[in-house]
């Protein structure tokens, strides 16, 4: 979740004494989590370390100045820094207020062995997304063990009884000052850090079983990569049948197992193909809007808005992504598509919320790329406000009436506001208005006309009182 928590130059900061990384660890955090950080959070990770208080005493702390300092860069900067070590696992935070001030806590976390981070969905997934199928088949290598055959070798390791002397009597009742550091290293022992969980409510797990039992994959393995499969799943709109078929593919013909990451570098090159065409977009939706149910916030959105809610639903948050950025004349930027799977991988909203979530900041903030800071302001306010259907988000932004099209402003005048409509949806309004010869596409009724002067005059209502 974003800081809520009140963060100036002023504000104390702590930064409990961490083991010091070793070589391997070092390597990984250099080679797999800088490409995702940036360079900006990797030399934030190392300030905190030089920042380390020996005695963790919350007294002994320094300020937030200190840092800046260090990096030579604004608060806001540090902030959005900050929140990509805790993302990627790399530090935890915590905030309180004492006699002395305002405080934040700062836990430094090891990064994870390449073994793990490799293992991890959500993290080798976006590292795939950012440095891209070939140069991730290279660090993978780079990290991969390189095992000596030792088939045709004796082993000839000493034991350590062989070597040492020890008292078998302290070995089975071991002496009270080590059964005390044991329980003060066991205390200190930092909480297993859980991955968000997906909800798999939706996903027919034994429809993909069945058909997996039949092509010999070994069932036991696609249990244990539940969460990976969930994410594609999700990411893309894959049902349950062609991931059946995707994990059949990379499946081994003797012992019925498959490489995650070889699934993964299929899916990438399966899935993100170039945007479905307006004609198709237009064709689909229209499809859909006759299936559309009616119900309370339904019927209070026009046309154009029942035809997008019902896209956002049926559509996989990449084609709905695609779809608007080719109606911008744009592409999908491999940043915006791993910020995609980051915001899936929360599990905290349903994918047609992430669609609308995407639509509000495209079409009616007439953003030209997705911003990680917005995105995740907006899906954290969205949350919060429990909006988890698409009719809810519409409705919500109606009831803020604070539209976030960028405004035109002209001396001593009003800022003109611009609704922004889809192609798609527009051909909808065009095929309705087809269908009643009586209103034209530029004519409206007396009644509309009322209407529409009413919803300006609370409008500009509105704008004075924000003014």
């Amino acid at each position: 979740m974003p800081n809520d928590e009140p963060l100036t130059p002023k504000t104390g900061l702590v930064v409990p004494q961490a083991p010091a990384l070793s070589a391997a660890q070092q390597a990984v955090l250099a080679e797999l989590y800088l490409p995702l950080m940036g360079p900006l959070a990797y030399s934030l990770y190392a300030a905190l370390r030089s920042l380390q208080s020996s005695e963790n005493e919350l007294s002994n702390r320094r300020s937030h100045a200190e840092l800046l300092g260090i990096l030579n860069v604004d608060l806001p900067t540090v902030l959005a820094a900050r929140r990509k070590l805790e993302a990627t696992g790399l530090l935890r935070s915590y905030y309180q207020q004492d006699e002395l001030g305002a405080m934040y806590i700062y836990q430094l976390q090891a990064p994870l062995l390449a073994l793990q981070f490799f293992a991890d969905d959500l993290l080798s997934v976006l590292l795939l997304d950012t440095v891209g199928e070939l140069r991730y088949q290279q660090l993978a290598g780079d990290f991969a063990a390189q095992p000596i055959d030792l088939t045709a070798a004796k082993d000839v390791t000493a034991n350590i009884l062989e070597v040492f002397h020890v008292d078998s009597q302290k070995v089975t009742t071991p002496p009270l000052s080590v059964q005390k550091v044991r329980a003060q290293l066991a205390a200190n022992e930092p909480a297993e850090d859980h991955s968000p969980v997906l909800s798999d409510d939706d996903f027919d797990w034994q429809l993909l079983g069945q058909i997996l039992k039949q092509n010999y994959v070994d069932l036991k393995q696609v249990a244990s990569s539940r969460q990976l499969i969930i994410t594609e799943s999700r990411v893309y709109g894959i049902s349950e049948i062609e991931m059946a078929k995707l994990i059949s593919e990379v499946a081994s013909l003797t012992t019925g197992q498959f490489d995650e990451n070889q699934l993964k570098l299929l899916i990438a090159r399966r899935y993100e193909r170039p945007a479905v065409s307006s004609q198709q977009v237009a064709t689909e939706a229209t499809v859909a809007t006759t299936t559309t149910k009616d119900n309370k916030a339904s019927a209070q959105l026009s046309t154009a808005e029942q035809q997008l809610v019902t896209y956002a639903k049926q559509t996989a948050p990449y084609d709905f992504l695609s779809a608007l950025k080719q109606e911008k004349h744009g592409f999908v930027t491999s940043g915006e598509n791993r910020l995609v799977h980051d915001l899936i991988g929360r599990g905290v909203l349903p994918n047609a919320v992430i669609n609308m979530v995407i639509y509000y900041l495209l079409q009616n903030r007439e953003l030209a790329a997705l911003n990680r800071n917005l995105l995740e302001t907006v899906a954290n306010d969205w949350q919060q406000h429990g909006i988890t259907t698409p009719e809810a988000a519409l409705m919500y932004l109606k009831q803020r009436k604070q539209p976030k099209s960028t405004p035109t402003r002209r001396k001593n005048n009003r800022p003109t506001r611009k609704e922004i409509m889809p192609k798609w949806a527009q051909q909808q309004q065009q095929t309705e208005s087809g269908k009643q010869p009586a209103q034209t596409g530029k004519q409206i009724t007396a009644a509309q006309r009322k209407q529409l002067a009413d919803r300006l005059a609370k409008l500009e209502t509105n704008s004075e009182k924000e003014d």
